[in-house]
C-alpha cells in the first residue's frame, strides 16, 4: 500500500512538471509568435531562467518544444536562437494556405453563425479607425482572429487540429507586415477582410472562396515585401 502511494505522488509531481513547461513554451511562443522575440534573437538561459524566476530544466524542455514547433534552433556549443524568416518560408507558408483556407471558407460559408459574423465586423472597423491613426495592433488581432474563425468554423474539429500549426506560423510570418508596414500597407488588408466577410454575411461559398484567394495572394507579396524591410534589432521582448 505505502508503494502504491509513492507512485501516486510521484506522478502528480510529473503533472506539475509538465504543466510548468508548457506555460515557460506558452509564454515563449507567443513573444516568438508577435515577433517581440525577432527573428535571429538569441535566447541565454540563464537570462531566461532569472526572468522567469525558475530553474533552467523547464526552459530547456520548453525551447526542445519550440524546436519541434520549427521556431527555434538549438545547437549544442551555442546559445537557442529564435529561427529567421527566409523568403522559401513565406513561399512554403501560402502554398500551404492556399491549400487549406479556400476549402475552409467555402465550408464556413454555410456553418459561420450570425453572431460571429457581426462581432467580427465590429472588430474589423475598429482595426480601421486605429490603423487611420497609425495604431496597427488593433489589426493584427483582428486578422489572426479573422482567419482563426475561417478554420474554426468548418464543423471538422479534425480539419482544425491539423491547421492550427499552419496557423501558428502564419501569425508569425503576417505580423511582420504590421511590425515593418504602414497604414498604406494595412488599409487594404483590412479592405479585403471586409470584402471576404460580405461573401460569408451572404452564404456565397463561391464568392468567398474567390476573395479569399485573390486575399492569400496578395498577402504572398505583400510579406515578402515586408521581409525584405525587416530592421535588424533587438528584441523588444523584457527575456531577451
Amino acid at each position: 500500500m505505502e508503494n502504491n502511494g509513492s507512485t501516486e505522488i510521484n506522478g502528480l509531481k510529473k503533472i506539475q512538471d509538465l504543466s510548468l513547461r508548457e506555460r515557460v513554451h506558452a509564454q515563449i511562443k507567443q513573444l516568438i509568435l508577435t515577433n517581440q522575440l525577432y527573428p535571429g534573437q538569441v535566447l541565454v538561459i540563464d537570462h531566461l531562467a532569472s526572468q522567469l524566476g525558475i530553474s533552467h530544466t523547464p526552459i530547456r524542455e520548453a525551447l526542445g518544444m519550440l524546436e519541434l514547433d520549427g521556431l527555434v534552433a538549438t545547437s549544442q556549443y551555442k546559445n537557442p536562437r529564435v529561427v529567421d524568416i527566409r523568403p522559401s518560408d513565406v513561399e512554403e507558408l501560402y502554398e500551404m494556405r492556399l491549400l487549406l483556407e479556400p476549402w475552409a471558407v467555402m465550408r464556413s460559408a454555410k456553418l459561420i453563425s450570425y453572431d460571429r459574423l457581426v462581432e467580427m465586423d465590429e472588430k474589423l472597423n475598429f482595426a480601421m479607425e486605429q490603423a487611420q491613426k497609425s495604431l496597427f495592433d488593433a489589426h493584427l488581432q483582428s486578422d489572426i482572429e479573422f482567419h482563426e474563425l475561417i478554420l474554426k468554423s468548418t464543423g471538422n474539429a479534425l480539419f482544425w487540429l491539423l491547421a492550427s500549426r499552419v496557423h501558428d506560423r502564419s501569425v508569425r510570418i503576417r505580423s511582420i507586415v504590421e511590425a515593418t508596414g504602414s497604414d498604406q500597407d494595412v488599409m487594404p488588408i483590412i479592405q479585403e477582410h471586409f470584402e471576404i466577410l460580405h461573401a460569408l454575411e451572404a452564404r456565397d461559398p463561391e464568392q468567398a472562396h474567390a476573395k479569399l484567394v485573390d486575399h492569400l495572394v496578395d498577402g504572398r507579396t505583400r510579406t515578402l515585401e515586408a521581409l525584405k524591410r525587416i530592421p535588424k534589432k533587438k528584441s523588444r521582448s523584457k527575456l531577451a
